[in-house]
């Protein structure tokens, strides 16, 4: 795959690793329409500092955990100025810090500052978002094209696809009249989206077609079988063998490519239904035998009169995707009964509509002048421009998440993203979160007031159940000198040490150990023995007071004064502090 190249890039790619870890500051929760100095415990946190290093700190609590992520970033039109302040250790780039970013006609380097900047922030979104994550990236034409093989390069494994919205009746520039942005979107290969309240997709049967016309019975021998429907109930009373197990029992000899399906050979009152496409082509069915029938009796399976007059099977077989069942599971698609007579779930009303992400949003709904109108109306003044339309971000959201999900926004503006959590979750009665980050100084006065109002109920608008806690971005965690910076609070300093050493988000342990226990995972104990102003020392009166039984420990100190030999004897692994404190 093709890569993009810019000046700096090679400085750039791992300079997310150097960004000084800093802890958040919790300022104040907003909870019940009311300020107070406690956290609220809801997940939903609004962060104000640079977003580098705000996403850095996630990292502890929520890497590899966040569901969906929507960004807006700038847009880099060549009109605006703006600093570039990412200190990368390299000369070439310093010379950039702190100065003003030139237009375009001015500066030629103005795009390779740009993706200078966004390429360290991708790095950290990548860590963040779960295995089953999707990301959106709102941008222009300016950029688009530079942004593209950036995120296929960093999301390879994904499918990323580009949106065009219209979202302006029309700007002039030169000779063109400019009516539209892009929404870049990165998701799973077998992700499958919600449907969208704009699109009036057709309603149809969350039932699919069983038949998978992809492979072939020499690609999958098991799932070459025939389907045993009775002619006089219409219902599966059974399965024939697979052509692998034919093969394993001695029945079939020849090559796979020259199975013939045999529809006689159907027990006395039933017919055989073969893995046939609606071309008469020989296929698979999406499902192995036990699976086919444990689907059946659970209901996901439907048998119909097959409509195709030359079809050679008299009946079509149906089933429910592993994404609708998981709506079902979760109550999100409502199961309304069963059919006569027969296990098949029915849904009634509650039919499913098309989900597929078009490629062209026109809706007037998604102009940029709706943001700014929904804006104007909370403060009752302009307080922000062009920010993105609450209709925009919702129906974004409710294509892409689930009532459960945790969503992050690293460029927050007048906090959009939020709004719209709040407003699907009042509409679902879901638990979604949100994360805001931004590092304007409007954070205060417009990001959390915004929501602030939004769930307080501004002029038009009704109140909605919400709260969130705001966080200022902290000190590092260590100093220029490499020592932990006391500070911060050995809380903080404790749940970092976790994170390094299991990747995993800290919870203090109830278990009645020492308090320099941090915990066990993996049949590994992890102890932090620190003590702010003093020098600790791992020795045998300190694996005294140890009471967890693990296979493995880890225990931080300043000094050792166990032998190598006796450490390896008992699985013992010492780490200096601070020098064997992992930085990442």
């Amino acid at each position: 795959m093709p890569t993009l190249h810019w000046i700096g890039k090679d400085k750039v790619i791992n300079h997310h690793m150097d960004v000084p870890f800093k802890v958040l500051e919790h300022s104040y929760g907003f909870d019940n329409g009311k300020q107070s100095e406690q956290e609220t415990q809801s997940g939903n946190k609004i962060i104000h500092g640079d977003n580098l290093e705000a996403l850095k700190a996630l990292l502890p609590e929520f890497e590899n955990k966040i569901d969906c992520i929507y960004i807006d970033p700038p847009y880099n039109t060549g009109n605006e100025n703006w600093v570039y302040n990412d200190n990368v250790n390299d000369h070439k780039l310093k010379k950039w810090l702190g100065q003003v970013v030139g237009k375009e006609s001015e500066d030629l380097s103005r795009h390779d500052k740009w993706l200078c900047m966004m390429y360290p922030r991708l790095k950290l979104l990548q860590k963040l978002l779960s295995e089953n994550g999707r990301l959106v990236i709102s941008i222009g034409y300016q950029e688009v094209f530079n942004l593209m093989p950036i995120v296929k390069e960093l999301f390879n494994s994904k499918q990323v696809t580009c949106v065009t919205i219209q979202t302006s009746g029309g700007k002039p520039s030169g000779s063109f009249n400019l009516q539209h942005e892009y929404l870049i979107f990165v998701l799973p290969i077998d992700f499958e989206a919600n449907p969208l309240s704009f699109t009036g997709g057709k309603s149809r049967t969350p039932f699919e077609g069983l038949t998978l016309a992809t492979f072939d019975k020499t690609q999958r021998p098991n799932q070459t079988y025939p389907i045993f429907v009775s002619t006089t109930t219409n219902k599966i009373v059974g399965i024939g063998e697979s052509l692998q197990e034919r093969i394993k029992n001695g029945k079939y000899t020849g090559e796979l490519s020259t199975f013939a399906y045999d529809f006689n050979e159907a027990p006395e009152g039933t017919v055989a239904i073969w893995p046939i496409t609606s071309k008469g082509k020989d296929c698979v069915w999406r499902l192995s035998p036990n699976r086919l029938l444990s689907d059946w009796e659970k209901g996901y399976i439907k048998v119909g009169i097959n409509r195709q007059k030359d079809s050679l099977n008299k009946y079509s077989i149906q089933y429910l995707p592993e994404g609708v069942i998981k709506k079902i599971e979760s109550g999100i698609l409502q199961v309304n009964g069963k059919e006569n007579d027969s296990p098949t779930l029915t849904f009634g009303e509650n039919k499913t509509v098309g989900n597929d992400i078009p490629t062209l949003w026109l809706e007037k709904e998604f102009y940029s002048v709706k943001g700014t109108a929904l804006l104007n109306e909370i403060f009752d003044e302009k307080k922000f421009n062009y920010p993105k339309p609450l209709f925009l971000i919702s129906e974004i959201l409710r294509a892409l998440t689930f009532p459960e999900d945790t969503i992050l926004d690293s460029f927050s503006g007048s906090g959009s993203t939020a709004h719209a959590v709040l407003s699907l979750n009042s509409e679902d009665e879901g638990n979604r979160k949100f994360i805001l980050i931004e590092m304007e100084e409007y954070a205060e006065e417009v990001t959390s007031e915004r929501i602030k109002r939004v769930i307080n109920g501004y002029s038009a608008g009704d109140s909605i159940d919400g709260s969130f806690d705001f966080y200022e971005l902290g000190q590092p965690l260590f100093s220029e000198e490499g020592n932990l910076n006391e500070s911060v609070g050995i809380a903080k300093i404790r749940s970092y040490v976790w994170y390094t050493e299991t990747k995993t988000a800290f919870i203090e342990s109830d278990n009645k150990d020492n308090k320099h226990f941090l915990g066990k995972k993996d049949e590994t104990a992890y102890y932090f023995n620190y003590e702010p102003n003093e020098t600790t020392t791992l020795n045998h009166e300190f694996l005294a007071t140890i009471k967890t039984k693990a296979e493995q420990y880890v225990i931080y100190a300043d000094n050792c004064l166990l032998t190598k030999e006796f450490m390896s004897k008992h699985n013992i692994i010492f780490k200096k502090i601070p020098r064997d404190i992992t930085r990442f």
